[in-house]
C-alpha cells in the first residue's frame, strides 16, 4: 500500500506545561524580582540627587567655573539609613584644570571616609553637619605645570622601573626634559621628600653640577591649595600629588572643596 507524504506529515510542535503546583512560586520569584528591580531604581535616583546636589554646592562655594565629579559610594546608598552605624563609606569630588597661583592649571580632589549621616541627609543630599572619620585633600602638579616652575618647556615625568609607586614623605620619579641650550634631552632620576613644611626634589644621579641644579626644586607646601602642609607626596600618572589629611571633623560645604578657601585655615592647617 502506498502513503502520500501528506499521509506521513506528523505535527511536531512542542508544547510545555508547568505543573500547577510550580507556578505560585514563580509568580512570587517574578514580583520579588520586579520589588528589587524598582528599589534598585529608586535608590539609585537619590544617590544620583545626593551627587548633583553636592556638586552644585561645592561649585557655588568654591567659585568654581565647571561642576566637579561628585561620587557618593555605598549600595545600596539608603541601606545607611538602616545599618547600625549610618554610615556613608566614601564621598569624593575631583575637580580638573582648576587655575590655582603660582602653579597653574592643576587637579584636585576631596576624599572623605565613613561619613555618618542621618535618615533626613540621606533624602536632602545636604550633609552638612555630619561627622567625618577621615577627610583628605589632594592637588596633582602635572609635568607643564612644574616645567613651567623649573624653566623646563618639555618635561616629562615618570616612575622608575625599577621602583613601585609610594605614598608617604617621600618617592621617586623619572625626569625627562630639554635644558635651556641643549638639543637633546636629559633623562635624571630624581627623589620626592617631604621635611616638614618643605618639598624637596632632589636628583640622585645627574651627570654634572649643572644638570642637578636644573633639576633640583623645593617649595613650602603651605603655600599649597591645601587645608594644611602636605603630609604625604606620590607619583601619580605622570602628575606630583600633595595631600594633606584631617581626622575626626564635622562636614561643612567648604570642606569638600577641591581647593582650599583662603582664610578658613591658618598656616599650620588649623581652622580659623
Amino acid at each position: 500500500m502506498s502513503h502520500t507524504a501528506a499521509d506521513t506529515t506528523a505535527d511536531t510542535t512542542a508544547t510545555v506545561t508547568i505543573p500547577a503546583r510550580a507556578v505560585r512560586p514563580l509568580k512570587i520569584i517574578g514580583g520579588i524580582a520586579v520589588v528589587v528591580g524598582v528599589l534598585g531604581v529608586v535608590d539609585t535616583g537619590f544617590a544620583m540627587h545626593a551627587e548633583h546636589t553636592l556638586a552644585q554646592q561645592v561649585k557655588a562655594e568654591a567659585q568654581l567655573e565647571n561642576t566637579p565629579q561628585v561620587y557618593v559610594g555605598g549600595m545600596p546608598y539608603l541601606g545607611a539609613a538602616i545599618m547600625p552605624d549610618h554610615e556613608i563609606p566614601l564621598m569624593e569630588v575631583n575637580a580638573l584644570d582648576i587655575e590655582v597661583p603660582r602653579l597653574g592649571l592643576v587637579n584636585a580632589s576631596t576624599t572623605l571616609r565613613d561619613v555618618q549621616v542621618t535618615p533626613d541627609q540621606l533624602f536632602s543630599g545636604n550633609f552638612t553637619g555630619a561627622s567625618v572619620s577621615t577627610w583628605s585633600r589632594a592637588i596633582s602638579v602635572d609635568a607643564v605645570s612644574l616645567g613651567r616652575l623649573m624653566g623646563i618647556n618639555d618635561l616629562q615625568i615618570a616612575n622608575p622601573k625599577n621602583i613601585s609607586p609610594t605614598s608617604g614623605t617621600s618617592a621617586e620619579a623619572d625626569l625627562v626634559g630639554t635644558l635651556p641650550g641643549d638639543d637633546e634631552s636629559t633623562t635624571v632620576e630624581v627623589t620626592l621628600r617631604l621635611i616638614d613644611e618643605k618639598f624637596i626634589m632632589t636628583p640622585v644621579n645627574a651627570e654634572n653640577d649643572r644638570v642637578a641644579e636644573a633639576f633640583s626644586y623645593s617649595l613650602d607646601t603651605r603655600h599649597l591649595p591645601l587645608s594644611a602642609q602636605a603630609t604625604a607626596v606620590r607619583l601619580q600618572g605622570g602628575s606630583i600629588t600633595f595631600e594633606t589629611q584631617h581626622r575626626n571633623t564635622t562636614l561643612d560645604v567648604s570642606q569638600l572643596s577641591p581647593v582650599e578657601i583662603d582664610g578658613r585655615y591658618d598656616s599650620e592647617g588649623r581652622e580659623n
